[in-house]
């Protein structure tokens, strides 16, 4: 599932692409990913300018000079294409959307593809984008988090600290391989309990979170599966990995071979050695 760094890198990219572009029409809206109802989608978005593309958690925000907003999650397969006016509607593809205008030398096609089904896309006919339910839900954005405010987040919970750090309602825009970085870099085992995480952790944590989350974005993200950005390049950020999807070998701090273990299920990644259990 594409993470913060993904994220913010197809958002980059849409925003030098497309804002200032006009919807000139909807060629489709799949009933299954587009709501509230993909069949209104022609005569609402039709004719609107794209003021600004931004991003909340792992959701893209699209605001139109109409007033109304398209918020987009990715999901686990969703990702974003633009395409010559020529090409044809592919087997995948969920949104098209007609673009013309603002830098777009031509018209364009954007369009959402998705081979599982999973992204949603919806229409906000009106009020902020915060109001949104998915949006309104998220705690705060794991690259602008603040120490005092991550270790409140702790203490309030006992669940296992990687639990948490998935957790999008406590903090947004994390998941399964940038939490197992960001642990392994502050020497935290991914079961500890969240509460029992001490100040000297929380600020390893903290810093750990931001410059791993910097360094994936610089590097456009992480590729395993089928995240690609807008031009559909992977990410170049797997080679300087730790721990995610390293099972087995070595440790890059002690040679030690990281583990696996399921928590809550899902997989975590850990150094034994850099990362002690809790006592």
């Amino acid at each position: 599932m594409p993470e913060l760094p993904e994220v913010e890198t197809v958002v980059r990219m849409l925003r030098s692409a497309i804002v200032g572009a006009r919807i000139v029409g909807v060629r489709y809206a799949s009933a299954r990913i587009s709501r509230p109802n993909a069949r209104g989608w022609k005569d609402s978005l039709s004719g609107g300018v794209i003021n600004s593309i931004s991003r909340r958690g792992k959701y893209i925000v699209f605001t139109f000079d109409t007033g109304m907003h398209l918020i987009v999650h990715l999901r686990m397969t969703g990702r974003f294409r633009l395409y010559p006016l020529t090409i044809k509607r592919g087997k995948y593809d969920r949104l098209v959307l007609l673009v013309e205008g603002g830098v777009l030398k031509e018209s364009s096609l954007l369009t959402l593809v998705d081979t599982r089904q999973f992204a949603r896309a919806d229409l906000l006919y009106s009020g902020p984008a915060r109001k949104h339910a998915g949006i309104a839900k998220l705690g705060p954005e794991a690259d602008q988090i603040t120490e005092t405010k991550l270790r409140q987040i702790l203490a309030r919970s006992h669940r296992p600290v990687k639990s948490l750090l998935l957790d999008q309602t406590a903090l947004a825009g994390l998941g399964n391989i940038y939490a197992d970085e960001a642990l392994h870099a502050s020497g935290i085992h991914p079961q500890t309990p969240s509460d029992s995480v001490d100040r000297g952790q929380v600020r390893r944590l903290r810093l750990a979170v931001s410059r791993i989350l910097g360094a994936a974005i610089e590097a456009c993200g992480t590729t395993f599966d089928s995240f690609s950005d807008l031009s559909g390049e992977a990410g170049g950020f797997a080679p300087y990995l730790a721990v995610y999807s390293r099972e087995g070998l070595p440790c890059i701090g002690c040679s030690t071979p990281i583990r696996r273990v399921m928590i809550s299920g899902r997989s975590a990644h850990f150094c034994p050695r850099c990362q002690p259990p809790h006592h």
